[in-house]
Protein backbone atom coordinates (compact mmCIF):
# COMPACT_ATOMS: atom_id res chain seq x y z
CA UNK A 1 0.00 0.00 0.00
CA UNK A 2 1.26 3.51 -1.22
CA UNK A 3 1.68 5.90 1.43
CA UNK A 4 -1.30 8.30 -0.16
CA UNK A 5 -3.76 5.29 0.08
CA UNK A 6 -2.31 5.25 3.78
CA UNK A 7 -2.80 8.22 4.69
CA UNK A 8 -6.15 8.49 2.74
CA UNK A 9 -8.05 5.69 4.39
CA UNK A 10 -6.44 7.12 7.79
CA UNK A 11 -8.32 10.00 6.88
CA UNK A 12 -11.54 8.52 5.50
CA UNK A 13 -11.66 6.10 8.94
CA UNK A 14 -11.15 9.65 11.29
CA UNK A 15 -14.11 11.20 9.23
CA UNK A 16 -16.26 7.81 10.06
CA UNK A 17 -15.59 7.90 13.68
CA UNK A 18 -16.28 11.74 14.17
CA UNK A 19 -19.50 11.07 12.26
CA UNK A 20 -20.29 8.09 14.24
CA UNK A 21 -19.55 10.77 17.44
CA UNK A 22 -21.79 13.30 15.80
CA UNK A 23 -24.60 10.82 16.14
CA UNK A 24 -24.70 9.95 19.39
CA UNK A 25 -25.72 13.52 19.97
CA UNK A 26 -28.13 13.78 17.13
CA UNK A 27 -29.96 10.47 17.60
CA UNK A 28 -31.35 11.75 21.11
CA UNK A 29 -32.34 15.48 19.57
CA UNK A 30 -33.98 13.80 17.54
CA UNK A 31 -35.91 11.35 19.95
CA UNK A 32 -36.59 14.46 21.64
CA UNK A 33 -38.35 16.22 18.46
CA UNK A 34 -40.52 13.45 17.90
CA UNK A 35 -41.26 12.49 21.16
CA UNK A 36 -43.07 16.39 21.41
CA UNK A 37 -44.82 14.85 18.41
CA UNK A 38 -47.37 13.12 20.84
CA UNK A 39 -49.16 17.05 21.32
CA UNK A 40 -49.13 18.01 17.72
CA UNK A 41 -52.18 18.24 17.10
CA UNK A 42 -52.56 20.81 19.56
CA UNK A 43 -50.24 23.26 18.12
CA UNK A 44 -50.81 25.76 14.90
CA UNK A 45 -47.63 25.78 14.01
CA UNK A 46 -47.60 22.05 13.73
CA UNK A 47 -46.43 22.36 10.21
CA UNK A 48 -43.36 24.08 11.21
CA UNK A 49 -42.19 21.13 13.66
CA UNK A 50 -42.61 18.73 10.95
CA UNK A 51 -41.15 20.80 8.54
CA UNK A 52 -37.98 20.85 11.08
CA UNK A 53 -37.78 17.24 12.00
CA UNK A 54 -38.48 16.38 8.48
CA UNK A 55 -35.20 18.23 7.33
CA UNK A 56 -32.63 16.70 9.94
CA UNK A 57 -34.65 13.10 9.26
CA UNK A 58 -33.49 14.06 4.77
CA UNK A 59 -29.67 14.76 6.08
CA UNK A 60 -29.79 11.09 7.92
CA UNK A 61 -30.83 9.18 5.06
CA UNK A 62 -28.54 10.74 2.74
CA UNK A 63 -25.53 10.68 5.38
CA UNK A 64 -26.02 7.45 7.05
CA UNK A 65 -25.40 5.39 3.55
CA UNK A 66 -22.70 6.70 3.04
CA UNK A 67 -20.90 5.78 6.30
CA UNK A 68 -21.70 2.37 6.32
CA UNK A 69 -25.05 2.62 7.89
CA UNK A 70 -27.01 1.14 5.29
CA UNK A 71 -30.00 0.27 7.05
CA UNK A 72 -30.23 3.36 9.46
CA UNK A 73 -30.21 5.48 5.98
CA UNK A 74 -33.20 3.54 4.88
CA UNK A 75 -34.94 4.02 8.18
CA UNK A 76 -34.79 7.75 8.00
CA UNK A 77 -35.64 7.82 4.84
CA UNK A 78 -38.93 5.89 5.50
CA UNK A 79 -39.75 8.34 8.36
CA UNK A 80 -39.27 11.52 5.91
CA UNK A 81 -41.54 9.93 3.67
CA UNK A 82 -43.56 9.85 6.22
CA UNK A 83 -43.58 13.31 7.54
CA UNK A 84 -43.80 14.21 3.68
CA UNK A 85 -46.96 12.50 3.26
CA UNK A 86 -48.26 14.52 6.37
CA UNK A 87 -47.57 18.57 5.31
CA UNK A 88 -49.38 17.30 1.97
CA UNK A 89 -52.07 16.48 4.12
CA UNK A 90 -54.59 19.54 4.80
CA UNK A 91 -55.05 17.92 8.33
CA UNK A 92 -52.58 17.34 11.52
CA UNK A 93 -51.96 13.82 11.28
CA UNK A 94 -54.05 11.46 13.96
CA UNK A 95 -52.99 10.11 17.41
CA UNK A 96 -53.12 6.46 15.27
CA UNK A 97 -50.56 7.85 12.90
CA UNK A 98 -48.13 9.46 15.60
CA UNK A 99 -47.87 6.42 17.26
CA UNK A 100 -46.93 4.42 14.41
CA UNK A 101 -44.43 7.20 13.59
CA UNK A 102 -42.46 7.08 17.07
CA UNK A 103 -42.66 3.29 17.46
CA UNK A 104 -40.80 3.48 13.38
CA UNK A 105 -38.03 5.73 15.05
CA UNK A 106 -37.50 3.68 17.97
CA UNK A 107 -36.24 1.21 15.31
CA UNK A 108 -33.93 4.35 14.12
CA UNK A 109 -32.44 4.07 17.74
CA UNK A 110 -31.95 0.37 17.95
CA UNK A 111 -29.96 0.78 14.74
CA UNK A 112 -28.14 3.23 15.98
CA UNK A 113 -27.35 1.09 19.32
CA UNK A 114 -25.93 -1.34 17.74
CA UNK A 115 -23.56 0.12 15.16
CA UNK A 116 -20.68 -0.11 17.89
CA UNK A 117 -17.57 -0.22 15.77
CA UNK A 118 -15.80 1.99 12.84
CA UNK A 119 -16.35 1.04 9.20
CA UNK A 120 -13.03 1.08 7.30
CA UNK A 121 -13.78 1.83 3.82
CA UNK A 122 -11.40 1.40 1.33
CA UNK A 123 -11.81 3.78 -2.27
CA UNK A 124 -10.39 3.75 -5.72
CA UNK A 125 -7.69 5.76 -5.57
CA UNK A 126 -5.15 6.79 -8.48
CA UNK A 127 -1.26 7.78 -7.74
CA UNK A 128 -0.65 11.01 -9.59
CA UNK A 129 2.67 11.13 -11.74
CA UNK A 130 6.36 12.54 -10.09
CA UNK A 131 7.35 15.30 -12.59
CA UNK A 132 10.01 13.82 -14.88
CA UNK A 133 10.71 13.67 -18.23
CA UNK A 134 8.64 10.46 -20.04
CA UNK A 135 11.08 7.34 -20.55
CA UNK A 136 9.80 5.76 -24.07
CA UNK A 137 11.68 2.80 -25.82
CA UNK A 138 12.07 2.59 -29.28
CA UNK A 139 12.52 -0.69 -31.04
CA UNK A 140 13.60 -0.35 -34.03
CA UNK A 141 16.25 -2.58 -35.86
CA UNK A 142 17.29 0.27 -38.84
CA UNK A 143 20.05 2.40 -37.04
CA UNK A 144 19.53 5.76 -39.36
CA UNK A 145 15.98 5.09 -38.46
CA UNK A 146 16.45 4.56 -34.89
CA UNK A 147 18.74 7.32 -34.57
CA UNK A 148 16.50 9.78 -36.32
CA UNK A 149 13.75 9.18 -34.01
CA UNK A 150 15.93 9.27 -30.86
CA UNK A 151 17.05 12.68 -32.44
CA UNK A 152 13.54 14.16 -32.54
CA UNK A 153 12.62 12.90 -29.15
CA UNK A 154 14.94 14.05 -27.22
CA UNK A 155 14.30 17.40 -28.73
CA UNK A 156 11.08 17.09 -27.65
CA UNK A 157 12.56 16.29 -23.74
CA UNK A 158 11.95 12.49 -23.52
CA UNK A 159 13.76 10.19 -22.23
CA UNK A 160 14.69 8.19 -25.24
CA UNK A 161 16.23 4.23 -24.52
CA UNK A 162 16.91 2.56 -28.24
CA UNK A 163 17.06 -0.79 -28.97
CA UNK A 164 17.88 -3.02 -32.23
CA UNK A 165 16.54 -6.94 -30.98
CA UNK A 166 13.78 -7.99 -28.70
CA UNK A 167 17.00 -9.18 -26.21
CA UNK A 168 17.91 -5.72 -25.61
CA UNK A 169 13.83 -4.30 -25.16
CA UNK A 170 13.41 -7.14 -23.01
CA UNK A 171 16.44 -5.89 -20.59
CA UNK A 172 15.45 -2.64 -21.06
CA UNK A 173 11.52 -3.16 -19.79
CA UNK A 174 12.95 -5.88 -17.37
CA UNK A 175 14.43 -2.61 -15.89
CA UNK A 176 11.74 -0.31 -15.63
CA UNK A 177 8.72 -0.30 -17.37
CA UNK A 178 8.35 2.65 -20.08
CA UNK A 179 5.76 5.50 -20.20
CA UNK A 180 5.21 4.63 -23.48
CA UNK A 181 6.75 2.34 -26.55
CA UNK A 182 7.49 2.83 -30.18
CA UNK A 183 7.86 -0.53 -32.05
CA UNK A 184 8.86 -1.34 -35.56
CA UNK A 185 7.10 -3.96 -36.89
CA UNK A 186 8.46 -4.21 -40.46
CA UNK A 187 9.36 -7.73 -42.17
CA UNK A 188 13.09 -7.26 -40.94
CA UNK A 189 12.15 -7.79 -36.96
CA UNK A 190 11.23 -10.60 -35.21
CA UNK A 191 7.29 -9.06 -35.73
CA UNK A 192 5.19 -12.17 -33.79
CA UNK A 193 7.80 -12.69 -30.70
CA UNK A 194 7.72 -8.41 -30.78
CA UNK A 195 3.77 -8.52 -31.01
CA UNK A 196 3.67 -11.40 -28.14
CA UNK A 197 6.02 -9.61 -25.64
CA UNK A 198 4.12 -6.38 -26.10
CA UNK A 199 0.61 -8.21 -25.33
CA UNK A 200 2.13 -9.89 -22.02
CA UNK A 201 3.67 -6.59 -21.20
CA UNK A 202 0.03 -5.15 -21.38
CA UNK A 203 -1.37 -7.78 -19.79
CA UNK A 204 1.23 -7.51 -16.63
CA UNK A 205 0.36 -3.73 -15.86
CA UNK A 206 -2.54 -2.27 -14.15
CA UNK A 207 -2.22 0.99 -16.73
CA UNK A 208 -1.71 -0.21 -20.30
CA UNK A 209 1.14 1.70 -21.99
CA UNK A 210 1.19 3.30 -25.01
CA UNK A 211 2.71 1.42 -27.70
CA UNK A 212 2.96 3.18 -31.53
CA UNK A 213 3.70 1.05 -34.16
CA UNK A 214 6.28 1.09 -37.43
CA UNK A 215 5.66 -0.58 -40.48
CA UNK A 216 6.79 -1.09 -44.00
CA UNK A 217 2.91 -2.04 -45.18
CA UNK A 218 -0.27 -0.21 -44.29
CA UNK A 219 -2.16 -3.54 -44.39
CA UNK A 220 -5.34 -4.39 -42.68
CA UNK A 221 -4.25 -7.58 -41.07
CA UNK A 222 -1.10 -5.99 -39.62
CA UNK A 223 -3.43 -2.67 -38.55
CA UNK A 224 -5.51 -5.52 -37.12
CA UNK A 225 -2.59 -7.24 -35.27
CA UNK A 226 -1.27 -3.55 -33.57
CA UNK A 227 -4.99 -2.95 -32.39
CA UNK A 228 -4.89 -6.32 -30.54
CA UNK A 229 -2.21 -5.65 -28.49
CA UNK A 230 -3.37 -2.26 -27.48
CA UNK A 231 -1.69 0.29 -30.33
CA UNK A 232 -3.17 3.58 -30.29
CA UNK A 233 -0.91 5.12 -33.45
CA UNK A 234 0.60 3.12 -36.23
CA UNK A 235 2.73 5.18 -39.36
CA UNK A 236 4.08 3.65 -42.12
CA UNK A 237 7.58 3.90 -43.03
CA UNK A 238 9.24 6.25 -44.59
CA UNK A 239 8.52 7.92 -40.74
CA UNK A 240 7.31 11.16 -39.98
CA UNK A 241 9.04 11.86 -36.88
CA UNK A 242 7.09 14.87 -35.91
CA UNK A 243 3.68 12.99 -36.61
CA UNK A 244 5.05 10.46 -34.19
CA UNK A 245 5.65 13.31 -31.48
CA UNK A 246 2.86 14.91 -31.74
CA UNK A 247 0.70 11.24 -31.03
CA UNK A 248 3.22 10.86 -28.62
CA UNK A 249 1.92 14.18 -27.07
CA UNK A 250 -1.38 13.81 -26.81
CA UNK A 251 -1.28 10.36 -25.49
CA UNK A 252 0.85 11.41 -22.22
CA UNK A 253 -1.04 14.20 -22.03
CA UNK A 254 -3.00 13.38 -19.27
CA UNK A 255 -0.24 13.09 -17.23
CA UNK A 256 0.45 16.99 -17.20
CA UNK A 257 -3.32 17.79 -17.27
CA UNK A 258 -4.34 19.85 -14.54
CA UNK A 259 -6.40 17.66 -11.99
CA UNK A 260 -10.37 18.26 -12.30
CA UNK A 261 -11.69 20.70 -9.87
CA UNK A 262 -14.71 19.89 -7.78
CA UNK A 263 -16.69 22.34 -5.52
CA UNK A 264 -18.83 20.35 -2.96
CA UNK A 265 -21.73 22.52 -1.49
CA UNK A 266 -23.52 20.69 1.06
CA UNK A 267 -24.04 22.09 4.61
CA UNK A 268 -23.46 18.31 6.08
CA UNK A 269 -19.71 19.02 7.32
CA UNK A 270 -18.85 15.56 7.63
CA UNK A 271 -20.24 14.07 4.60
CA UNK A 272 -18.31 16.97 2.23
CA UNK A 273 -15.18 15.84 3.64
CA UNK A 274 -16.17 12.03 2.84
CA UNK A 275 -16.73 13.63 -0.44
CA UNK A 276 -13.61 15.37 -0.90
CA UNK A 277 -11.89 13.09 0.47
CA UNK A 278 -12.67 10.37 -1.90
CA UNK A 279 -12.64 12.64 -4.96
CA UNK A 280 -8.62 13.53 -4.19
CA UNK A 281 -7.90 10.04 -3.85
CA UNK A 282 -9.20 9.24 -7.28
CA UNK A 283 -6.49 12.20 -8.54
CA UNK A 284 -9.13 15.23 -8.26
CA UNK A 285 -9.09 18.63 -6.51
CA UNK A 286 -12.00 19.16 -4.15
CA UNK A 287 -13.24 22.29 -2.34
CA UNK A 288 -16.19 22.56 0.30
CA UNK A 289 -18.47 25.65 0.73
CA UNK A 290 -20.60 25.28 3.04
CA UNK A 291 -22.38 28.73 3.10
CA UNK A 292 -24.27 29.10 -0.31
CA UNK A 293 -24.05 32.88 -0.02
CA UNK A 294 -20.84 32.87 -0.62
CA UNK A 295 -20.94 30.65 -4.24
CA UNK A 296 -20.00 33.60 -6.35
CA UNK A 297 -16.38 33.87 -4.45
CA UNK A 298 -15.54 30.21 -4.83
CA UNK A 299 -16.83 29.68 -8.48
CA UNK A 300 -14.53 32.85 -9.46
CA UNK A 301 -11.50 31.90 -7.04
CA UNK A 302 -11.91 28.05 -7.48
CA UNK A 303 -13.01 28.02 -11.40
CA UNK A 304 -14.87 24.76 -10.80
CA UNK A 305 -15.39 22.07 -13.71
CA UNK A 306 -17.77 20.41 -11.30
CA UNK A 307 -20.53 21.66 -8.59
CA UNK A 308 -21.52 18.92 -6.32
CA UNK A 309 -25.39 20.92 -4.87
CA UNK A 310 -27.09 19.22 -1.94
CA UNK A 311 -30.54 19.73 -2.93
CA UNK A 312 -32.02 20.18 0.61
CA UNK A 313 -30.44 23.20 3.18
CA UNK A 314 -31.13 25.61 5.09
CA UNK A 315 -31.90 29.08 3.72
CA UNK A 316 -31.43 28.43 0.23
CA UNK A 317 -31.94 25.21 -1.71
CA UNK A 318 -30.10 23.53 -4.13
CA UNK A 319 -32.50 24.30 -6.70
CA UNK A 320 -32.51 27.74 -5.89
CA UNK A 321 -28.25 28.04 -5.90
CA UNK A 322 -28.05 26.40 -9.22
CA UNK A 323 -30.55 29.19 -10.74
CA UNK A 324 -27.87 31.87 -9.26
CA UNK A 325 -25.23 29.96 -10.68
CA UNK A 326 -26.82 30.08 -14.14
CA UNK A 327 -27.75 34.22 -13.53
CA UNK A 328 -24.01 34.65 -15.75
CA UNK A 329 -23.04 33.41 -18.83
CA UNK A 330 -19.84 32.45 -17.33
CA UNK A 331 -21.15 29.63 -15.81
CA UNK A 332 -23.59 28.35 -17.97
CA UNK A 333 -21.42 25.31 -18.47
CA UNK A 334 -20.14 24.35 -15.44
CA UNK A 335 -22.28 20.93 -14.93
CA UNK A 336 -24.18 20.86 -11.57
CA UNK A 337 -24.96 17.45 -9.88
CA UNK A 338 -27.15 17.26 -7.39
CA UNK A 339 -26.75 15.55 -3.95
CA UNK A 340 -29.78 14.12 -2.33
CA UNK A 341 -31.68 11.17 -0.61
CA UNK A 342 -34.50 12.22 -2.40
CA UNK A 343 -36.03 9.50 -4.92
CA UNK A 344 -39.52 10.48 -6.04
CA UNK A 345 -38.80 10.60 -9.63
CA UNK A 346 -40.80 13.67 -10.04
CA UNK A 347 -39.39 15.57 -7.84
CA UNK A 348 -35.97 14.70 -9.33
CA UNK A 349 -36.78 15.77 -12.73
CA UNK A 350 -38.15 19.04 -11.15
CA UNK A 351 -34.81 19.73 -9.29
CA UNK A 352 -33.38 19.10 -12.79
CA UNK A 353 -35.28 21.31 -14.64
CA UNK A 354 -33.73 24.26 -12.63
CA UNK A 355 -29.87 24.18 -13.58
CA UNK A 356 -29.46 20.78 -13.26
CA UNK A 357 -27.27 18.16 -14.92
CA UNK A 358 -27.41 15.26 -13.16
CA UNK A 359 -28.60 13.59 -10.10
CA UNK A 360 -26.99 11.06 -7.49
CA UNK A 361 -29.33 9.78 -4.81
CA UNK A 362 -27.84 9.34 -1.45
CA UNK A 363 -26.52 7.26 -0.14
CA UNK A 364 -23.89 6.09 -3.08
CA UNK A 365 -20.83 4.32 -3.19
CA UNK A 366 -17.67 5.78 -3.62
CA UNK A 367 -17.02 4.63 -7.24
CA UNK A 368 -20.23 6.10 -8.67
CA UNK A 369 -19.76 9.51 -6.97
CA UNK A 370 -16.01 9.20 -8.67
CA UNK A 371 -17.59 8.01 -12.31
CA UNK A 372 -20.23 10.45 -12.31
CA UNK A 373 -18.23 13.41 -11.29
CA UNK A 374 -15.42 12.20 -13.64
CA UNK A 375 -17.47 11.81 -16.91
CA UNK A 376 -18.90 15.43 -16.04
CA UNK A 377 -16.07 16.86 -15.72
CA UNK A 378 -13.95 15.24 -18.30
CA UNK A 379 -16.96 15.81 -20.79
CA UNK A 380 -17.19 20.17 -19.35
CA UNK A 381 -13.40 20.17 -20.05
CA UNK A 382 -13.54 19.07 -23.60
CA UNK A 383 -16.10 21.32 -24.64
CA UNK A 384 -13.98 24.63 -23.11
CA UNK A 385 -11.40 23.21 -25.09
CA UNK A 386 -13.61 23.60 -28.22
CA UNK A 387 -14.64 26.59 -27.80
CA UNK A 388 -11.29 28.18 -26.48
CA UNK A 389 -8.60 26.49 -27.98
CA UNK A 390 -6.86 26.07 -31.29
CA UNK A 391 -7.95 23.13 -33.17
CA UNK A 392 -4.53 22.57 -34.81
CA UNK A 393 -1.77 23.41 -32.02
CA UNK A 394 -4.60 23.00 -28.96
CA UNK A 395 -3.12 26.40 -27.36
CA UNK A 396 -5.47 29.14 -26.74
CA UNK A 397 -7.42 31.09 -29.52
CA UNK A 398 -6.42 34.77 -30.51
CA UNK A 399 -9.05 36.09 -28.50
CA UNK A 400 -8.71 33.76 -25.72
CA UNK A 401 -5.01 34.24 -24.92
CA UNK A 402 -5.67 38.54 -24.73
CA UNK A 403 -7.88 37.96 -22.27
CA UNK A 404 -5.42 36.06 -20.46
CA UNK A 405 -3.19 38.15 -20.82
CA UNK A 406 -5.70 41.43 -19.72
CA UNK A 407 -6.38 39.32 -16.76
CA UNK A 408 -2.73 38.90 -15.62
CA UNK A 409 -2.18 42.58 -16.30
CA UNK A 410 -4.89 43.38 -13.94
CA UNK A 411 -3.64 40.61 -11.23
CA UNK A 412 -0.15 42.90 -11.62
CA UNK A 413 -1.74 45.58 -11.37
CA UNK A 414 -3.06 44.61 -8.08
CA UNK A 415 -0.22 42.71 -6.63
CA UNK A 416 2.76 44.61 -7.89
CA UNK A 417 4.31 41.43 -9.81
CA UNK A 418 5.70 41.15 -13.23
CA UNK A 419 4.81 39.98 -16.72
CA UNK A 420 6.47 39.76 -19.75
CA UNK A 421 4.99 38.78 -23.33
CA UNK A 422 6.25 37.43 -26.53
CA UNK A 423 5.95 37.32 -29.65
CA UNK A 424 7.11 34.15 -31.76
CA UNK A 425 7.26 33.83 -35.49
CA UNK A 426 8.60 30.87 -37.17
CA UNK A 427 11.27 31.44 -39.65
CA UNK A 428 10.75 31.87 -43.43
CA UNK A 429 7.27 29.58 -42.84
CA UNK A 430 6.07 30.35 -46.71
CA UNK A 431 8.94 28.40 -47.98
CA UNK A 432 8.19 25.36 -45.43
CA UNK A 433 4.66 25.69 -47.10
CA UNK A 434 6.21 26.31 -51.03
CA UNK A 435 8.55 23.55 -50.99
CA UNK A 436 6.70 20.89 -48.81
CA UNK A 437 3.44 21.29 -48.53
CA UNK A 438 0.52 22.77 -45.62
CA UNK A 439 0.27 19.37 -44.47
CA UNK A 440 3.95 19.47 -43.41
CA UNK A 441 3.68 22.86 -42.72
CA UNK A 442 0.71 22.14 -40.10
CA UNK A 443 3.26 19.58 -38.52
CA UNK A 444 5.93 22.18 -38.00
CA UNK A 445 3.39 24.45 -36.52
CA UNK A 446 2.14 21.93 -34.07
CA UNK A 447 5.85 20.42 -33.01
CA UNK A 448 6.66 24.46 -31.96
CA UNK A 449 3.23 24.29 -29.60
CA UNK A 450 4.51 21.29 -28.23
CA UNK A 451 7.41 22.11 -27.67
CA UNK A 452 6.66 24.96 -25.82
CA UNK A 453 3.58 22.79 -24.06
CA UNK A 454 6.43 20.96 -22.91
CA UNK A 455 8.99 23.56 -21.51
CA UNK A 456 7.36 25.89 -20.48
CA UNK A 457 5.80 26.09 -16.74
CA UNK A 458 2.15 25.07 -16.42
CA UNK A 459 1.43 28.57 -15.14
CA UNK A 460 2.90 30.14 -18.33
CA UNK A 461 0.23 30.97 -21.07
CA UNK A 462 0.59 29.63 -24.81
CA UNK A 463 -1.67 31.04 -27.72
CA UNK A 464 -1.87 30.54 -31.31
CA UNK A 465 -2.07 34.49 -32.28
CA UNK A 466 -1.97 34.07 -36.04
CA UNK A 467 -0.95 31.30 -38.65
CA UNK A 468 2.37 30.87 -37.33
CA UNK A 469 2.47 33.36 -34.82
CA UNK A 470 2.01 32.54 -30.95
CA UNK A 471 2.04 34.69 -28.16
CA UNK A 472 3.56 33.89 -24.61
CA UNK A 473 2.64 35.44 -20.93
CA UNK A 474 5.26 34.76 -18.52
CA UNK A 475 3.71 35.96 -15.31
CA UNK A 476 6.18 36.56 -12.36
CA UNK A 477 9.20 36.82 -14.70
CA UNK A 478 11.45 39.62 -15.26
CA UNK A 479 12.50 40.36 -19.42
CA UNK A 480 15.58 38.99 -18.94
CA UNK A 481 14.75 35.96 -16.90
CA UNK A 482 11.92 35.44 -20.15
CA UNK A 483 15.21 36.01 -22.30
CA UNK A 484 16.49 32.81 -20.88
CA UNK A 485 13.41 30.78 -21.64
CA UNK A 486 13.07 31.86 -24.88
CA UNK A 487 16.61 31.31 -26.13
CA UNK A 488 16.61 27.54 -24.52
CA UNK A 489 13.37 27.39 -26.57
CA UNK A 490 14.79 28.67 -30.03
CA UNK A 491 17.44 26.70 -29.68
CA UNK A 492 15.55 23.25 -28.94
CA UNK A 493 13.34 24.27 -31.69
CA UNK A 494 16.22 24.39 -34.25
CA UNK A 495 17.11 20.87 -33.49
CA UNK A 496 14.48 19.14 -34.54
CA UNK A 497 14.53 17.66 -37.35
CA UNK A 498 11.68 17.79 -40.11
CA UNK A 499 11.19 15.23 -42.80
CA UNK A 500 8.89 15.35 -46.25
CA UNK A 501 9.59 12.00 -48.16
CA UNK A 502 13.06 11.28 -47.71
CA UNK A 503 14.29 15.04 -47.56
CA UNK A 504 15.02 16.48 -44.21
CA UNK A 505 14.78 19.92 -42.73
CA UNK A 506 15.28 22.50 -40.03
CA UNK A 507 13.29 24.98 -38.71
CA UNK A 508 14.02 28.02 -36.67
CA UNK A 509 11.78 31.37 -35.17
CA UNK A 510 12.31 34.83 -34.25
CA UNK A 511 10.91 36.39 -30.36
CA UNK A 512 10.42 39.87 -29.28
CA UNK A 513 10.06 40.62 -25.75
CA UNK A 514 8.30 43.19 -23.87
CA UNK A 515 8.01 43.58 -19.92
CA UNK A 516 4.65 45.49 -18.42
CA UNK A 517 5.00 48.65 -16.72
CA UNK A 518 2.50 50.16 -14.51
CA UNK A 519 -0.41 52.21 -16.47
CA UNK A 520 0.51 49.76 -19.83
CA UNK A 521 -2.56 48.21 -21.39
CA UNK A 522 -2.68 44.76 -23.47
CA UNK A 523 -2.40 46.17 -27.18
CA UNK A 524 0.74 48.69 -25.85
CA UNK A 525 2.39 45.42 -24.36
CA UNK A 526 1.76 42.96 -27.05
CA UNK A 527 2.75 46.08 -29.80
CA UNK A 528 6.66 46.53 -28.02
CA UNK A 529 6.87 42.69 -28.44
CA UNK A 530 5.21 42.98 -31.90
CA UNK A 531 8.25 45.64 -32.73
CA UNK A 532 10.90 43.88 -30.40
CA UNK A 533 10.18 40.75 -32.86
CA UNK A 534 10.27 42.69 -36.09
CA UNK A 535 13.71 44.12 -34.74
CA UNK A 536 14.82 40.65 -34.49
CA UNK A 537 13.80 39.63 -37.54
CA UNK A 538 14.97 42.46 -39.63
CA UNK A 539 18.35 41.57 -37.63
CA UNK A 540 18.74 38.41 -39.19
CA UNK A 541 15.82 35.89 -37.73
CA UNK A 542 16.86 33.08 -35.28
CA UNK A 543 17.05 35.67 -32.36
CA UNK A 544 15.73 37.11 -29.48
CA UNK A 545 15.53 40.64 -28.66
CA UNK A 546 14.06 42.28 -25.74
CA UNK A 547 12.14 45.51 -26.60
CA UNK A 548 14.17 48.68 -26.70
CA UNK A 549 12.72 51.86 -27.82
CA UNK A 550 16.06 53.52 -27.83
CA UNK A 551 16.49 50.94 -30.61
CA UNK A 552 13.51 51.97 -32.72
Amino acid sequence: MSTEQSTLEQQLALLHQQYLTRLQSEIPELALQVSALATLSQKQNWRDEVKALKFKLHTLAGSAGTFGLPALGRLAKNLELELRSWMESPAAPDADQIRDFIVLFQQVQQTHQASHQVLSVTSSSQQKHTERHAAIYVLESNQETSGYIELTLTSFGYKVNAATTMAELKQLVDAQSPDALVLDISSDTEVGEGLDFVAKLQASLSTPIPVLILADEDSFEQHLAAVRIGAQGYFVKPLNTTALEARLQRLLAVRSREAFRVLIVDDDQLLAEHYALVLQGAGLRAEILSDPSKIYDSLTRFHPDVVLLDVNMPYCSGPELAQLIRLHDQWLSVPIIYLSSETDSDRQLAALVKGGDDFLTKPMSDTALIVAVFARAQRARQVVDMMTKDSLTGLLQHARVKERLTYELQRAERTGGVVSTIMIDIDLFKKVNDNYGHPVGDQVISSLANLMKQQLRKIDIVGRYGGEEYLVILSDCGKEHAFTVVEQLRKAFAAIPFSCGDSHFYCTFSAGISEWQHGMDTDQLIEQADQALYQAKRSGRNQTLIFDAKAL
